[in-house]
């Protein structure tokens, strides 16, 4: 048998997840870098949530990056030439059985009127300037994921504390409010991580 060595950036068990990537999209506006999200139109899961454009990594994407341009292509509206990857920035691992590959990118959009969401998975499109969320500290509160055990399971031998429900460790989640509207969970939390490297100077850089 093949000798197997470590790996630290192997994850036990990826392939079982479900994958999804998003494109954690900026554009120069009014002499200023803003983020750019979607409000997620009526009637779809996400109904009423800010995100980044995104979606499900899909058998014909060639990798999750071609899967976040393909989105943003679709939600936004606009050309592929108009997106400029600066690379990936990161994989979030949620609660819910998913991995969230995230890429950085810049859109080549000098005005806002030049975006035509799809109607179907779009209500609007946020511009909000990233120095908004630099400079304002998030509502930070403590969320805990709940597990339901299966029917296999409360009538097995596991021992009998699992046969109920039970709670994981309730973590972090932001929320900022921005011209009435709401930006919290998963998209908000990559907002975090990417104010926080920014003001320490690291890798994530705007330009």
């Amino acid at each position: 048998m093949k000798a197997l060595t470590g790996n630290e950036r192997y994850i036990i068990g990826e392939k079982n997840f479900l994958h999804f990537a998003v494109l954690m999209a900026t554009a120069e506006l009014d002499g200023g870098f803003s983020l750019i999200l979607e409000k997620r139109a009526a009637g779809i899961r996400q109904a009423g949530e800010i995100s980044f454009p995104g979606g499900a990594v899909e058998a014909c994407d060639k990798d999750p990056r071609a899967a976040a341009i393909r989105e943003t292509v679709e939600e936004l509206g606009i050309g592929a030439e108009d997106i400029e990857i600066a690379g990936k920035y990161g994989a979030q691992l949620t609660p819910f059985g998913s991995m969230i590959h995230c890429y950085l990118g810049r859109l080549k959009i000098g005005d806002p009127a030049q975006f035509s969401p799809q109607k179907s998975e779009v209500e609007r499109i946020l511009a909000i300037p990233l120095d908004f969320f630099l400079r304002t500290p998030p509502r930070r509160e403590k969320i805990k994921t709940q597990n339901l055990p299966s029917a296999y399971m409360m009538g097995s031998n596991i021992p009998e504390h699992y046969h109920r429900p039970w709670g994981g460790f309730a973590r972090d989640v932001f929320f900022w409010e921005y011209e009435g509207e709401v930006v919290w969970g998963l998209t908000a939390g990559m907002i975090y991580d990417l104010c926080e490297r920014l003001k320490a100077g690291g890798e994530a850089k705007i330009t």
